[in-house]
């Protein structure tokens, strides 16, 4: 009976700390959705509206497929609210309740103009139009039911997990307790039901106690959740650096990055001509000597090309030796006569030459690993791309990876 007693207020207590979290999965669709039924009124009187409609279905489609079409009919304004839009998913906050998801996502953003310029100004323009209103009060029905689903079953596997914390917990101490029951007869059975009143009591005053402190919400899932308490110290740990301090360390870590990158790739490519010309001596026997003829040593060569061509490729007749300041974008290394390997050369006229059109100068050839933000100042590259030249062009075989950075 006390095991059954104890046993439910706590799975009480605990479930509802479990139950209204929004896993960040859901909260990405959820902005996907978001996405979506923006672009959708934004395109409302515009003639691409019902090529959007079928081509990108709301709750199905994400944001690189909107993206991708916007990209196709050239909106430039529609595609940079768009990517705005997606990096709200970089907002998530853990342990965020359904009810603060929806608020944020249908109307904390509209009027945030600060942190959302591109949303708040989408919303301004519309903000006397009937549309609007009804285009709202669905997203956050929408909204609402996306997170539900979600949520639910997280919810019940939190509970199921701590549960059976539970009750093992419980046996343990109630082997324990026999043995003492045994020699203490009533008078300790009648302890064991104070000491079940005080924890009761204990756990109902810490309940009232936080109920009353804005931090509630968060305390106790973090409390119980220990991968997500390692989280929020790890977090809370990581030195915090001035503005300027920021910037000036990480376009020193991003230009040492890339050279690091070009210098180990050069070390490779010596190693491997050294072991072919180590196997391919040609020793020529006389009468007299042996004779060793030896390859020339590899020499390697680097190039520097602007904006590519639509179809994923470099004219060679661009290519130069030497850095151009408002015309250099890419440096090509190669590794053998029609070989290379290629990225966004990292000085800084380079870079911002790249982000006036990275429709143009970037998209051909590179592939992003995160979305383009309109207010990136720097591109990191993760993995080099791949070029053959074949006859007067560079042909990309492998896209470069990069990132986008602020």
């Amino acid at each position: 009976m006390k095991k059954n007693i104890l046993l439910l207020v706590l799975a009480i207590i605990l479930f509802e700390h479990s139950y209204g979290q929004v896993t960040r999965e859901s909260f990405e669709k959820a902005v996907d959705l978001l996405n979506c039924r923006t672009v959708e009124l934004s395109l409302k009187d515009d003639k691409n509206f019902s090529d959007f409609q079928n081509t990108c279905p709301c709750n199905k489609s994400s944001y690189k497929q909107i993206s991708y079409f916007l990209n196709s009919v050239n909106i430039s304004a529609t595609l940079a609210l768009s990517a705005e839009i997606e990096s709200l998913k970089s907002s998530f906050i853990e342990n965020w309740t359904k009810d603060k998801v929806v608020t944020f996502l249908s109307e904390d953003i509209f009027a945030d103009k600060i942190k959302f310029e591109k949303i708040n100004a989408f919303a301004e323009k519309r903000k006397d139009n009937p549309e609007f209103n009804t285009y709202k009060t669905s997203l956050k029905t929408d909204l609402s039911k996306n997170l539900i689903e979600n949520l639910h079953q997280e919810a019940k596997t939190n509970y199921e997990t701590q549960q059976s914390t539970i009750e093992n917990r419980i046996l343990e101490l109630e082997k324990k307790q026999k043995s003492s029951e045994e020699k203490l007869g009533l008078f300790g059975s009648f302890s064991d039901y104070l000491i079940l009143l005080a924890i009761l009591l204990g756990i109902l005053a810490v309940f009232l106690a936080l109920r009353k402190r804005d931090s509630y919400e968060k305390l106790m899932p973090r409390i119980l959740n220990s991968n997500r308490l390692i989280n929020v110290i790890r977090a809370q740990s990581t030195p915090t650096r001035g503005p300027q301090n920021n910037q000036s360390v990480n376009s020193d870590l991003r230009d040492a990055n890339n050279r690091i990158g070009d210098l180990d790739y050069q070390i490779k490519v010596l190693k491997e001509k050294v072991e072919e010309l180590s196997k391919g001596k040609i020793v020529q026997q006389t009468s007299q000597f042996h004779q060793e003829v030896r390859q020339p040593e590899p020499k390697t060569e680097i190039l520097f090309l602007s904006t590519p061509n639509s179809d994923g490729s470099f004219n060679e007749s661009s290519a130069s030796n030497i850095h151009k300041d408002g015309a250099t974008i890419y440096k090509l290394i190669k590794t053998q006569n029609d070989k290379a390997k290629f990225h966004i050369d990292e000085k800084e006229s380079s870079i911002k030459l790249a982000l006036q059109y990275p429709d143009k100068n970037i998209d051909p050839v590179c592939d992003a690993e995160n979305a383009f933000n309109p207010r990136a100042t720097r591109i990191l590259t993760i993995k080099l791309g791949e070029a053959e030249l074949r006859g007067d062009k560079w042909i990309i075989n492998v896209k470069a990876i990069i990132r986008y950075e602020d």
